[in-house]
């Protein structure tokens, strides 16, 4: 999350910059734009390897309880 708060942190400074360098202003904006770009890209990529960590064993106890309930069904 470190990353994210540099991402975000740069953004800002880009905001600043802007603000005081009106002449190049949409250049500043647009960098700071690709900053929180970057930021949701980190965030998302967390997410999706947390929920690919927690759906593994998800994803295993569902298939061991379908074979207990297979071998009850042939008991």
């Amino acid at each position: 999350m470190k990353s994210v708060q540099r991402y975000r942190a740069m953004a800002s400074i880009c905001r600043q910059r802007a603000v005081f360098d009106p002449q190049h202003s949409w250049k500043h904006l647009g960098d700071a734009e690709r900053w929180e770009h970057l930021a949701h890209a980190e965030i998302a990529d967390r997410f999706e390897q947390c929920n690919a960590a927690m759906a593994v064993p998800a994803a295993a106890s569902l298939s061991s309880a379908s074979k207990s309930w297979e071998t009850d069904e042939a008991a």
